[in-house]
């Protein structure tokens, strides 16, 4: 009889862990960017947060002052940043927009010689169209210009303020938000909370000392093989290394088409470059950082990418790597350690503690 009841018992608690889950794929996929949004200004308040909280640490400053100092230092770096590498940048993204069509079509050329090139472009489109047949295209074309780009400076405000409001008091954000439940959870909770945020905390560290090392290595490696536009590509190379898995493979491209331009072998040998930079990256570098900040799975990662890309784009993908480790704690906590873990409830419901 007491098998029986522990049995129901497990059975309710799995069908409606099941139904959670269900309910909120479905409250994702219908507000998707709502909750990027949000998550994009967590993030940011945990970037902001942790410098301010290591600062105040360091140094004995007060948390809102400390605060205060980091925003106008990485203001400083920032503007800094730009105004020293502006000009290069510039003049390297004119020439890189400039070189990209004459290495696609070098590239076109050197295929219709071949007859697996010749089977290739025939299923492309041989004529890629107007871009423009009438005026009322171009204002289309230009009011859905304007809208997207007033729509990402939108998003990126919110989250920016989002993130400034968070780290001004985010102990105050936290209990409050566990004051939600019931006071038999609100330890356990705040615990997990913390947990998550440590481990926020440490990917943000872990991306950005790969960013760096995949930046400098690319700069580095693309000199030495008489690469044009180094810098920008470099930089590429870093920015797309945020995207775990799919942003390299984006990074190559440019790459690989600008070197084509100075022959097949220079593009084998950027190929060879770019290959021997990701692997040092994936197989030593973050297996260290993994061990040593945090860890995440790739096949979870690659799907949760490739989910919330379906779902809602770029902005997915850019989120998918920290929402897929927030969530390994929370499952591996709330649902492994506290339930799967926990020893089996009293028979007597009328037993139970609390």
């Amino acid at each position: 009889m007491n098998d029986t009841r522990h049995i129901s018992y497990r059975a309710a608690v799995a069908s409606f862990v099941a139904l959670l889950f269900i309910s909120l794929f479905w409250l994702v996929s219908h507000t998707a960017n709502f909750f990027l949004l949000v998550f994009g200004g967590i993030l940011f308040g945990v970037l902001l947060s942790a410098l301010s909280g290591f600062l105040s640490k360091k140094t004995g400053l007060r948390y809102s002052f400390s605060l205060l100092v980091v925003m106008l230092l990485l203001l400083l770096i920032i503007g800094g940043t730009i105004w020293l590498l502006a000009p290069t940048v510039s003049q390297q993204a004119d020439e890189l927009s400039q070189r990209i069509p004459r290495a696609l079509e070098r590239l076109k050329t050197s295929l219709s010689q071949t007859s697996w090139g010749q089977k290739l472009l025939a299923g492309l489109p041989s004529k890629p169209g107007k871009l423009f047949s009438g005026q009322s295209d171009i204002l289309s074309q230009l009011t859905g210009i304007v809208s997207s780009s007033l729509g990402i400076l939108a998003n990126f405000i919110i989250v920016i303020i989002t993130g400034i409001y968070l780290a001004a008091d985010p102990g105050g954000y936290r209990k409050g938000f566990v004051k939600l439940f019931t006071p038999r959870y609100r330890n356990r909770l705040n615990e997990v909370l913390i947990q998550c945020y440590h481990t926020l905390s440490n990917w943000l560290l872990s991306r950005f000392i790969s960013m760096v090392v995949v930046g400098v290595a690319t700069g580095i490696g693309l000199m030495a093989l008489g690469i044009p536009l180094p810098i920008v590509l470099a930089i590429i190379a870093a920015l797309l290394n945020f995207i775990p898995n799919i942003g390299p493979y984006i990074a190559l491209i440019p790459a690989l088409l600008l070197a084509y331009l100075q022959g097949p072998d220079k593009a084998l040998y950027v190929f060879l470059l770019y290959t021997a930079i990701q692997s040092v990256e994936g197989y030593i570098l973050t297996p260290m950082l993994d061990k040593k900040f945090v860890s995440t799975l790739p096949a979870l990662l690659l799907f949760g990418q490739v989910l919330l890309g379906l779902l809602v784009g770029i902005s997915g993908v850019l989120l998918a790597s920290p929402i897929i480790a927030v969530l390994i704690v929370i499952v591996n906590e709330l649902y492994v350690k506290d339930y799967l873990e926990k020893t089996p409830p009293p028979a007597n419901p009328a037993d139970r503690p609390g």
